[in-house]
């Protein structure tokens, strides 16, 4: 099950100036993270190999995955997707102005292949794929037209809500 929470956003992201409309955004507020331990577990149980053996591959992969992209590599794991990195940075008025002291970090980013890629709309939505707003496990008030008939796979139809507050334009981060 997906939790999400709805906010308020301006269509056009980071203008003020536009109307706002009510987006969701995913949270992990009611979840535990998958620690590689129980992920080499639930491996095993399905593959054969021993808990273990399954442990030591995932956290060498860890080490080599590192090391292929610091390397300046795209990795590409046949049937899960690509691993490569984003790089962030001050920008500069010209090119020669430009250094690599301006470069302030590096993020692994990853791109899932088809064969794992999850689907929320229409006839391709992925099987078993709920939602569920955690405002109403949080016991918040709804408010708008009802719509969101979250448990049996519909999504929010955008309707609801109200103009009154909500949330500014930041990014929202993981809970």
């Amino acid at each position: 099950m997906i939790l999400y929470k709805k906010h308020f956003r301006t269509v056009k992201f980071g203008d003020g100036t536009t109307a706002k409309k009510v987006y969701p955004y995913i949270t992990y507020k009611y979840s535990n993270p998958a620690k590689l331990k129980e992920v080499a577990q639930q491996v095993s149980k399905t593959s054969g190999v021993s808990e273990g053996t399954v442990y030591s591959v995932l956290k060498d992969f860890r080490s080599q995955l590192k090391e292929e992209l610091l390397a300046g590599r795209i990795v590409n794991i046949e049937g899960l997707g690509y691993f490569y990195l984003s790089i962030k940075g001050n920008g500069c008025d010209t090119l020669e102005e430009f250094t690599s002291n301006n470069i302030t970090g590096l993020r692994i980013c990853f791109q899932a292949n088809s064969d794992i890629r999850l689907t929320a709309s229409g006839t391709t939505r992925t099987d078993g794929l709920t939602f569920k707003d955690v405002d109403k496990i949080d016991g918040e008030e709804e408010s708008g037209d009802g719509s969101d008939t979250d448990t049996d796979n519909t999504t929010d139809s955008g309707n609801g809500g109200s103009s009154s507050g909500g949330s500014t334009d930041e990014e929202y981060p993981i809970e």
